[in-house]
């Protein structure tokens, strides 16, 4: 059975900050990262951001990179533009207080999959 953002969103406890109709988007991979950078290498399909990172290039990078949704960890509250910026540009963005190291732990043990990464110059496997 394929994960879900509805998925994710229970096993951390998330508080969904936009778009609670997009909880059944399905979740190919998870990728972790403060790094907006890193997170622009090398995206898969349907894949879902953990980041504590909570600003507007943030999101702007995910849309760009069509994430499924976007999970802020240790109790970040985006901006308010921030959220706005999500909602129009249709991701789902979710809240926890959890650590992403105990958030990446949880989803792992839920099944989650790693998303594929990079270093410049490389490709992605």
């Amino acid at each position: 059975m394929p994960l879900t953002i509805k998925d994710v969103a229970e096993a951390v406890g998330a508080e969904v900050l936009c778009h609670p109709e997009a909880l059944t988007r399905e979740v190919n991979v998870c990728l972790a990262s403060d790094l907006v950078s890193d997170i622009l290498l090398c995206p898969d399909e349907r894949a879902f951001l953990i980041t504590g990172l909570a600003n507007i290039q943030l999101v702007r990078a995910a849309e760009m990179i069509d994430l499924v949704g976007v999970l802020f960890v240790r109790g970040k509250q985006p901006p308010p533009d921030v959220v706005e910026f999500a909602r129009g540009a249709g991701l789902p963005v979710l809240r926890t207080t959890r650590t992403m190291f105990e958030t990446c732990g949880l989803l792992f043990a839920l099944g989650a999959k790693s998303g594929t990464y990079a270093p410049p110059g490389q490709t992605c496997s």
